[in-house]
């Protein structure tokens, strides 16, 4: 018997029990043993839950989980970072196995956590951390067998997908589209790390840190979100045949590795154009076998429980031992550097200014760009540009606007 500690009975600790017995019998017949939710940490025991739980399952302890010989896996889905660190690595370091599904602490201490996996030679998984139900850590991981990542491009965000293909398609301001977000629980109250585009970040760095075998500090990837975006701009978008997406994007250049997440504009017929709604999508290329794209459900309690099992069993059939990896480089993260291409500028000239005026600024810096006056609005459209000259255009016009928003056209 495989018995196993549940660190959180929330939505995806429910997914991950409910699982577990539905499918008991038959985990038992393949995997040869029987899987056992011996302990559960919560919050609070007199919750009233659906989930049919025996008392003497349920703990506000977390040492009765951490400190029993006879638990063989943690799968901890509490999420947060502080106790969830503390119970990963005391877990790790008491030679139990470890399951995860917190993207937040994985881009932290996934380092740490390898570092002590290896040395202990228990598995650290973390499949459900990135892309809910989307199978992409492990085929990552058995791809740097034959190949050199060197790009990795998502839509990793259900969130803002959501939102910005109800903008798109239905016509809903940022608002009415995020609102509509948090009353089907796609975002919760506080969308900051969404919209922002922080839960990208995190999403990357641990898809760059095992792809390019290298720490990719989280806190260093560039991020724009997409809160000033406006009805006005859409209409823009659609006129030129563009879509537009939130994309997280990492490569390998030289001896840096550049990382950013921001929206960006791609033809409304590009694969990714076809990704809507919760759904997300993951691009890898190798040198030898080129890109592999991964899509499905990005999020939600189906899917993400569903990763978690799967790393479960990874565990229980050993599979786990043949894909192991180690961060070998220390390759530095260019945080200042925005990757160059085409952009979409839109500026909103403040009461003391006029579109004219804007123009008139913008001709002083040496772009080549087109300019349309859009409703009081001014829309540039650059040809390629760096990142230090779309920050001068910007600087220049600072003073000038009371509000702007741009986006990369990127050729995907």
């Amino acid at each position: 018997m495989a018995n196993i500690g549940l660190l959180g009975l929330g939505t995806v600790g429910t997914g991950v029990y409910e699982i577990i017995k539905d499918r008991n019998e038959y985990f038992k017949k393949v995997l040869g043993e029987e899987l056992n939710v011996k302990k559960i940490l919560v919050r609070n025991l007199s919750k009233e839950r659906k989930l049919l739980v025996g008392e003497s399952v349920l703990t506000t302890d977390p040492e009765e989980i951490l400190n029993d010989d006879d638990i063989d896996i943690v799968v901890e889905v509490l999420g947060g970072i502080g106790d969830a660190y503390k119970y990963i690595k005391t877990a790790l370091n008491k030679n139990k196995h470890v399951i995860t599904a917190n993207k937040a602490v994985v881009a932290l201490y996934l380092e740490e956590f390898l570092d002590i996996s290896n040395r202990t030679g228990k598995g650290f998984l973390f499949e459900a951390s990135v892309g809910g139900g989307i199978p992409i850590i492990k085929p990552l991981k058995q791809s740097l067998n034959t190949n050199d990542i060197d790009e990795i491009t998502g839509i990793l965000n259900g969130t803002t997908n959501f939102i910005l293909t109800k903008m798109y398609e239905e016509g809903l301001d940022f608002d009415k589209a995020l609102k509509l977000a948090q009353d089907l629980g796609y975002a919760e109250a506080d969308p900051t790390d969404d919209i922002e585009g922080y839960d990208v970040a995190r999403k990357l760095s641990i898809l760059s840190s095992i792809g390019f075998k290298n720490n990719t500090n989280v806190s260093k990837i560039k991020c724009r979100g997409i809160s000033n975006l406006i009805t006005k701009d859409i209409d823009a978008f659609k006129s030129r045949n563009f879509a537009v997406k939130v994309l997280g994007k990492a490569k390998v250049s030289d001896t840096n590795i550049l990382a950013s997440v921001e929206p960006v504009l791609i033809n409304k017929d590009s694969q990714y154009a076809t990704v809507k709604d919760a759904y997300n999508v993951v691009s890898i290329k190798g040198n030898v076998v080129g890109d592999l794209k991964f899509y499905g459900k990005g999020a939600g309690k189906e899917p993400t429980a569903n990763a978690v099992v799967s790393d479960i069993i990874d565990i229980l059939n050993g599979s786990y031992k043949l894909d192991r990896i180690n961060i070998e480089k220390n390759l530095d993260l260019d945080e200042n550097k925005v990757f160059e291409g085409k952009y979409y500028i839109r500026l909103t000239p403040n009461d003391l200014y006029t579109p004219s005026d804007i123009n008139e600024k913008i001709s002083e810096i040496d772009i080549e760009y087109e300019t349309i006056i859009n409703d009081g609005d001014v829309i540039i459209l650059t040809e390629i540009i760096e990142g230090n000259q779309l920050i001068d255009l910007l600087d220049t016009t600072d003073n000038m606007i009371k509000d702007c928003f741009y986006l990369r056209i990127e050729e995907i």
